[in-house]
């Protein structure tokens, strides 16, 4: 972990944050987000091939950058930036008793990966006082500035969601996409992992780390009086 904090005062105020980890975990169809009870494995299955991999909480890279940037005018930036790599995720055959294979092979655990979170927040100020006792502050506030598709980790967990052909969804062995699903008149075989990583929608409702990632970009005006 690295930690840096910076205040210079009437130019800005800081604090960074970079953790570098991994995260394993044994499991028999899933390394669930908190590697609940029923996707762990047996002790006496636990050493099977493919059943030890990345934990659902295996995120390699993490960054955090949260400061005040004060500019001429008396205006004053604030910023949330968030970044992290992609997490793991596995993908389960259509009764979800087991993890599928791809062209023959079983595939391991978690093997599948979403996609990395970016999103940054951004916050504009202008503070008026008035006396001693008096704050006026209107602002203007900016959630997933870069307007980014952020579905972290919340793609299709079930191969009875993907645009495959009818037999690989029954035998649980993704071999070959429908390129016009559900019709299934256009065929292509699958040769990549990338390929079957479909996004499932965003993680929530509102804004915030972990509750908001699907939503794209908004904006909101407002005025704050402190007395």
């Amino acid at each position: 972990m690295f930690h840096l904090q910076g205040n210079v005062p009437n130019r800005f105020n800081l604090v960074a944050n970079y953790t570098l980890a991994k995260a394993q975990t044994w499991g028999c169809t899933l390394g669930e987000l908190f590697d609940y009870v029923n996707g762990v494995c047996d002790p006496l299955r636990a050493f099977a091939p493919g059943n030890y991999g990345p934990s659902g909480e295996d995120v390699r890279h993490r960054f955090v950058l949260a400061g005040t940037l004060h500019v001429p005018g008396g205006f004053e930036v604030t910023t949330m930036f968030q970044a992290e790599s992609a997490r793991p995720f596995t993908i389960t055959t259509a009764d979800s008793s087991n993890r599928i294979a791809v062209n023959g092979v079983k595939t391991a655990l978690d093997a599948f990966r979403g996609t990395p979170y970016i999103q940054m927040d951004l916050r504009v100020s202008r503070p008026f006082t008035l006396g001693d006792r008096w704050e006026i502050r209107p602002f203007a506030e900016f959630f997933n500035v870069f307007n980014r598709d952020n579905p972290g980790a919340n793609f299709v967990g079930n191969i009875g969601g993907l645009p495959l052909i009818a037999s690989d969804i029954a035998s649980g062995n993704a071999t070959t996409i429908c390129l016009d699903f559900p019709a299934c008149s256009r065929f292509q075989p699958v040769t990549s992992f990338r390929q079957l990583e479909i996004p499932a929608g965003g993680l929530g409702d509102f804004f915030g780390p972990g509750t908001t990632v699907g939503i794209p970009f908004a904006a909101q005006l407002g005025v704050r009086v402190t007395f």
